[in-house]
């Protein structure tokens, strides 16, 4: 059992609270400044999310990835020199470069995706400026018409809801609750910068409020078509049918889910720990 042991006469506490339904202290407000946690990478997905952990599907011919698992701030104010200095994710096709990251506006962070042709903008768009905490972390794409973007955001009420994905929104259904960082796997338009489709990946606790479910790296399209997601839940994950969490006997850590390409439909979920009514394997 993952939490706390018991060594001696100190408990020794992990880095998520003991205890069934905890949640990450860690909410995504009052986030670091530019540059944090340093730049984002290019190339393909090849990480882990640990041992015995789902790792990344064998990725589609062309698509590349850039990724940083605390975002970086800038602004579209900033220029592209500007954005590479400060590390901000991006990928480059031919003379378009594609960035994804996040604006801090007080203690409030608000999601952007910008292109540069030949060092020229082409836009900066904001996805969300409402009063949730998000930041865009993650870029996939080959350069084509749509790339795929992953966020976290820690509320409802935001532009990133009702994209039409196969969870649009933070709290779907008769679950409940606000605060706890989630994920969002986001399909966009990269001619225009518009979302296109956004599907939420929620974890839920006993008490039926959301709970953490954060990206542990980039979207991987796969040699199929489908989009993969891989995370890590501070709890229950929530199961295929968008309503209830999965079966769990432990505290489950990395889960995937695999989407269809337009984020409208999961094919399949699972988690260590955890027993999904429709696993990926």
């Amino acid at each position: 059992m993952v939490g706390c042991r018991f060594v001696g006469l100190v408990f020794v506490f992990a880095s998520v609270a003991c205890g069934e339904g905890a949640i990450d202290e860690d909410d995504g407000s009052g986030a670091s400044g530019a540059g944090a946690s340093g730049p984002g990478g290019t190339g393909s997905s090849g990480q882990t999310t640990g041992s015995g952990a789902p790792t990344p599907g064998p990725s589609a011919d062309g698509f590349e990835t850039a990724w940083n698992e605390d975002g970086v701030a800038a602004s579209c104010d900033d220029d592209e020199a500007s954005m590479i200095a400060s590390g901000v994710p991006h990928l480059t096709f031919g003379d378009t470069r594609i960035f994804v990251g996040y604006r801090q506006v007080g203690d409030n962070q608000d999601p952007f995706v910008a292109r540069f042709d030949a060092g020229a903008s082409i836009y900066c768009a904001y996805h969300e400026t409402q009063g949730p905490d998000s930041r865009a972390l993650g870029l996939t794409w080959d350069g084509g018409d749509v790339a795929y973007v992953v966020y976290t955001t820690v509320g409802g009420g935001s532009d990133l809801e009702g994209k039409g994905g196969w969870l649009a929104s933070y709290a779907p259904g008769a679950i409940s609750g606000g605060g706890p960082k989630v994920s969002v796997a986001g399909r966009v338009d990269v001619t225009d910068g518009s979302l296109a489709t956004a599907t939420f990946i929620i974890s839920v606790k006993s008490d039926n409020k959301v709970n953490s479910h954060r990206p542990s790296g980039p979207l991987t399209v796969l040699t199929d078509g489908t989009i993969e997601f891989l995370g890590e839940s501070a709890h229950k994950p929530i199961d295929v049918d968008g309503k209830s969490a999965m079966d769990c006997t432990d505290y489950p850590f990395s889960s995937r889910y695999r989407f269809s390409a337009d984020l409208t439909d999961v094919v399949c979920a699972d988690c260590t720990q955890c027993t999904s009514t429709t696993p990926c394997e």
